[in-house]
């Protein structure tokens, strides 16, 4: 055979080709975890052979199912009503994934049956609603809040609010009484501000002292207006350790350097 010869069947043999195709086609469901409905999947592979080779069972097993594992994981965040983009998030993640050197390219098409998509259609309605609702409650919630921090944080306030500027509310102020403070006590958020208002916590302890003073003996009663009348020189508060001692009667407003039975404690008092 002559070199024209060789050369002829060698363009033959390129024309016919060194390798042949093969297709595999897959049908699977892949599932939305937004609405838990199905997307309809045809999976088409395509094989380039050497000529006169059969594709391996276990190689195309092995390759269909790390392909069908990657499109499921990208389907599953699409919604059935985004079709076309869970379809192309679905190619591009099938074509990151390392399969074998025969395979030339795997395509997926997607598709949605249309009562699935009726029913995804009317959950997205419902849950903007929902939205809506949640969104309308948030802001009348800080509304509310607002309200309670600013007009309805003390009684004073509370009235003024209440008037509206309007001078003949003014001498029905005088019904009420304190009701303002006590309704402000109610709608107080039970932290802290609870106290800044007047009348509300200072009152319970005021009652709490005022029992324990009842039930408080003459001696413990001594000892307690001296240590009191050091708490108040301590505080830079020298007044009122001098009326403190006045109002006792029994002479503690003095110099708190004197004796006075400081730290004299009655029989029992550790």
């Amino acid at each position: 055979m002559g070199f024209l010869d060789r050369l002829i069947a060698l363009l033959a043999r390129r024309h016919r080709g060194d390798f042949v195709t093969h297709h595999t086609e897959l049908a699977q469901v892949l599932h939305s975890e937004r609405e838990y409905l199905k997307f309809r999947a045809r999976i088409e592979l395509t094989w380039l052979l050497p000529w006169e080779t059969e594709l391996s069972v276990d190689i195309e097993t092995s390759v269909c199912d790390r392909l069908i594992m990657a499109a499921r994981q990208a389907a599953r965040q699409f919604s059935v009503l985004y079709r076309e983009e869970a379809e192309s998030a679905v190619n591009l993640a099938l074509g990151r994934v390392e399969t074998h050197p025969y395979l030339r390219r795997a395509r997926v098409v997607l598709s949605v049956e249309p009562e699935a998509l009726e029913f995804a259609r009317e959950q997205m309605v419902e849950d903007l609603a929902i939205e809506r609702h949640r969104t309308a409650q948030q802001v009348e919630l800080a509304r509310l809040t607002v309200l309670r921090d600013t007009m309805l944080r003390d009684g004073s306030i509370a009235r003024l609010w209440w008037l509206q500027s309007d001078p003949k509310k003014l001498m029905e102020l005088v019904k009420h009484g304190d009701e303002f403070e006590k309704a402000i006590t109610l709608i107080s958020d039970g932290s802290s501000k609870r106290l800044s208002v007047p009348g509300a916590g200072e009152t319970s302890v005021a009652e709490l002292v005022e029992l324990f003073l009842t039930e408080l003996g003459p001696e413990h009663r001594r000892l307690l207006i001296h240590q009191l009348d050091k708490v108040f020189r301590g505080y830079e508060r020298p007044e009122l350790a001098d009326r403190l001692g006045v109002a006792s009667g029994d002479g503690a407003g003095g110099s708190p350097d004197s004796d006075h039975g400081y730290g004299r404690y009655p029989e029992g008092v550790p």
